[in-house]
């Protein structure tokens, strides 16, 4: 057994133990304050329903999250962070519109099966994040996180630098049809699956020589 003295520091952009629990932590109250949105509604629910449900005290929720509207903000991330991954891992060789909606079903389904989050609780949640304003500001930020994640990768697949405008273009236009395909999807618009109206606005961006 490996003493922690004598325990390998984590390499360079490596998270340590202790943040890799902080983050689990983070992402099972999200999960649970996520079932009581769904159940009784976001103004409904208090910190203390989400705390008492969770399992833990009031002093120790606010070590994790400064208020309610920041709770849902790991699972919001959790598919924006898997799809910029598996972006990432596509060949190279496949067409960038191609390469963006196959990189996104498949890191959306594997996220949501993950993380044990159905499709019947994603749709009232994003519906939440994006109609109630103290969500959107958690929604929005988390969607320029991922327009960031976005640049570097699409800056590789495309041989540019990364401070290259038609980078940072693409990068906002991919991110935005995505974020427009999952708003009008947890509205009640267009296809039943949010990977479906996804293809649908990278579809229309093609068509109209966008991408």
């Amino acid at each position: 057994m490996i003493s922690e003295r004598n325990r390998p520091a984590p390499g360079p952009g490596r998270p340590t133990l202790s943040e890799t629990r902080r983050a689990a932590t983070r992402r099972e109250v999200a999960l649970v304050a996520a079932q009581l949105f769904a159940e009784n509604g976001y103004t409904a629910t208090t910190v203390d329903d989400i705390a008492a449900a969770a399992g833990m005290g009031l002093r120790t929720f606010y070590r994790y999250f400064p208020g309610k509207e920041d709770v849902v903000a790991p699972l919001l991330s959790t598919g924006t962070q898997a799809w910029a991954a598996e972006l990432a891992n596509c060949p190279p060789d496949l067409p960038l519109r191609e390469a963006l909606s196959r990189s996104y079903r498949t890191a959306t389904a594997a996220a949501l099966a993950r993380e044990g989050i159905a499709e019947t609780l994603l749709r009232p949640l994003l519906r939440a994040a994006t109609e109630l304003p103290a969500l959107r500001a958690t929604w929005l930020r988390v969607q320029q996180d991922c327009e960031t994640r976005l640049i570097p990768i699409i800056a590789a697949r495309s041989g540019r630098p990364t401070d290259d405008l038609d980078v940072a273009l693409t990068a906002a236009m991919a991110n935005t049809a995505v974020r427009l395909a999952t708003e009008r999807w947890a509205a009640g618009e267009g296809p039943d699956s949010a990977a479906d109206a996804v293809d649908t606005c990278l579809t229309r961006l093609v068509t109209h020589n966008l991408l």
